[in-house]
């Protein structure tokens, strides 16, 4: 069974988006998703299942639930259809930094304790973003904050961190960097559609200067 760090959507048997989590594996029949906040189901729900594959696209399987907790669900696979492409959800490459609204850990709100808590946006897909700031981040911390684009009205954004990448001096062996592998939360149509254009516009600018 393949275990993999890809992202996962999870909707009801009428396609409304309940619940985000990350793949914890996939076989032939079953499928593991891992999570802080889950749906509970009944066993044998039916349930459309959505695995995010920045490169590839995303892969959409018909599942019946066999197992569902808070922190993790099992399916079994009942079918699964072709890959939709993304090729939008690459990860783009940007120089975007602002200000963060809220900072959440442990379920508890510290912003207060971080004032003026800025992210630069490394790069950025439709599923997530690479960061860094200017306060030590850690995994599970929930990020809130604002996001506009050209004549898109503002739309707020919540990420959790789900990995820390740490850079290292070539010549000190010193640790010179952190930076953020970040998931965004539930987004529904209308922001995603929004981080979709500025993608577009992204990699077309990034074309024109090479």
């Amino acid at each position: 069974m393949k275990s993999t760090e890809k992202q996962v959507k999870i909707y009801d048997k009428n396609k409304k988006l309940i619940g985000v989590g990350m793949l914890l594996s996939i076989g032939s029949s079953v499928i593991k998703v891992k999570g802080n906040d889950l749906p509970i189901l009944k066993s044998g729900s039916e349930i459309n299942i959505e695995i995010y594959n920045e490169f590839s696209g995303i892969k959409p399987y018909y599942c019946k639930v066999s197992l569902a907790s808070i922190n993790q669900l099992n399916a079994m696979i009942l079918r699964n259809d072709p890959i939709i492409e993304r090729r939008n959800s690459l990860k783009v490459r940007t120089d975007l930094s602002l200000y963060i609204d809220y900072l959440y850990r442990n379920d508890e709100d510290v912003t207060e304790n971080v004032p003026n808590l800025e992210i630069n946006i490394l790069n950025l897909s439709i599923g997530g973003m690479m960061i860094s700031s200017n306060y030590d981040l850690l995994i599970n911390d929930i990020i809130v904050f604002k996001f506009q684009y050209e004549k898109y009205q503002v739309i707020e954004l919540k990420a959790k961190v789900i990995r820390i990448d740490k850079i290292y001096d070539s010549y000190t062996k010193e640790l010179s960097a952190k930076n953020y592998g970040c998931m965004f939360k539930k987004l529904n149509s209308y922001n995603e559609s929004v981080i979709t254009k500025y993608l577009y516009d992204r990699q077309l600018q990034l074309y024109k200067n090479r």
